[in-house]
């Protein structure tokens, strides 16, 4: 069996203990944390919340698959602190924002932290090279922390960044030096999007990934993320593509905010895994 877990991304508009109730009712025995309002922003944990929220999982007996930075609105908007931002204060803000993730990862035991890959909007003052080059020196800054913390950090290609697809991952690697603490959360519908065979796209990429993320996608090619089994992508065959390589990490269910319907949402999605084996009975 593989090792499904929830993100509370579904639950932004709830609070994290909702999120949590909705995860573990569902019959998942993990959860992906966002490193945002009202969740886990970073500047809100205090030893004595951050000792609540590991007292509470241990009780449910629910582990945590990652921590998930990518995307943070407690600054003003989603692309903000950019990697690659023209102003050099907004990117030291994004590298001390993920400095923070990667030391309250250690503290709560958490074994990696997600990040983005870039905004798809590239300033300027800046090529395509020049922009990744900076990226790629940016994250090379955090690096040497993951080591000592002993938290990986992983990149996430998205079809709007400025890591989209296989060959690109494959080269910032490289620009990265194949870091020890470096790696990737694989998320199968994004590279359905760019138009790569998910299953292909994982095994040239296996070595690096050590979370993966699943969601449906639209038919036409939209970049939204949907219910399993409501899009194009083809979810049972990935998910055995994920067993015959005996990956081991945690597959995190990730959808849009749907509001005051996240438990629902979350419950379906159990359904459809339950349905077609993946995922234990509740009962088990």
């Amino acid at each position: 069996m593989l090792n499904f877990s929830y993100s509370t991304s579904v639950f932004r508009l709830k609070s994290l203990e909702d999120a949590i109730e909705g995860i573990e009712r569902a019959g998942f025995t993990g959860v992906e944390l966002i490193a945002d309002r009202p969740h886990v922003f970073p500047d809100d944990m205090s030893a004595a919340r951050v000792t609540d929220l590991i007292r509470n999982l241990t009780r449910k007996k629910m582990k945590i698959s990652n921590l998930n930075s990518a995307l943070v609105t407690a600054y003003g908007d989603q692309v903000s602190p950019s990697w690659i931002a023209e102003n050099a204060a907004e990117r030291e803000k994004r590298v001390g924002f993920t400095l923070s993730c990667l030391k309250m990862a250690a503290a709560m035991g958490i074994p990696h932290v997600s990040t983005d890959t870039g905004p798809g909007t590239i300033p300027d003052s800046l090529s395509l090279s020049e922009a990744v080059d900076l990226y790629a020196g940016q994250i090379s800054r955090i690096l040497p922390v993951a080591k000592k913390l002993s938290v990986h950090l992983l990149l996430q290609p998205d079809p709007e960044s400025l890591v989209q697809t296989t060959e690109d991952t494959l080269k910032m690697m490289f620009k990265l030096k194949n870091h020890e603490f470096v790696g990737i959360t694989f998320d199968a519908a994004h590279f359905q999007l760019v138009e790569e065979d998910p299953c292909e796209a994982y095994q040239a990429l296996r070595k690096y990934v050590y979370h993966v993320s699943l969601a449906d996608v639209p038919v036409n090619g939209s970049h939204r993320h949907i219910q399993l089994g409501d899009g194009g992508l083809d979810i049972p065959r990935f998910l055995e593509c994920l067993l015959a390589s005996n990956y081991l990490g945690y597959v995190t269910i990730k959808l849009e905010s749907h509001d005051q319907r996240a438990d629902k949402v979350v419950a379906a999605s159990a359904k459809y895994l339950r349905e077609r084996d993946f995922m234990p009975p509740v009962d088990e």
